[in-house]
């Protein structure tokens, strides 16, 4: 089974090099802003109200929380957008946060794992078996 990868896209200049990456962050450094991109940003501790939110560890989790909810709310249309965009997972997911895989054991730490991890449990992994397992 073939797992959706998550690669940071810090150092990709040439059109070659992003062609063949499908970018889900927001607008920056000539790379536009995607339809996956996550709008919640880490917040300064003066105007977060969740104490546990004001370390940085606790601000990219709360991030990361609410992107999850945000993208479990979208239409289904808006994955499958997804996943032909980055041709069925054949190209990775572009973010600048992280380079890891979904599903390797590392910790959550960018929105493009929690869409990886989307597409995967959607597209990848078989559906049950509605005989039972045999």
């Amino acid at each position: 089974m073939t797992a959706i990868r998550v690669v940071n896209v810090r150092g990709l200049r040439s059109p070659e090099q992003r062609a063949a990456v499908c970018y889900v962050g927001r607008e920056f450094a000539g790379w536009p802003s995607s339809l996956w991109g996550n709008p919640f940003r880490p917040r300064p501790p003066q105007f977060d109200t969740n104490m546990a939110a004001g370390t940085p560890e606790g601000q990219i989790a709360d991030c990361l929380d609410r992107f999850r909810r945000r993208a479990a709310m979208q239409p289904p249309e808006w994955l499958a957008e997804l996943w032909e965009k980055c041709e069925r997972g054949a190209k990775p997911l572009g973010c600048w946060c992280v380079n890891a895989t979904a599903g390797d054991s590392t910790p959550m730490q960018c929105h493009a794992q929690i869409l990886a991890e989307m597409l995967h449990y959607r597209y990848v992994v078989p559906p049950p078996n509605s005989d039972g397992d045999k």
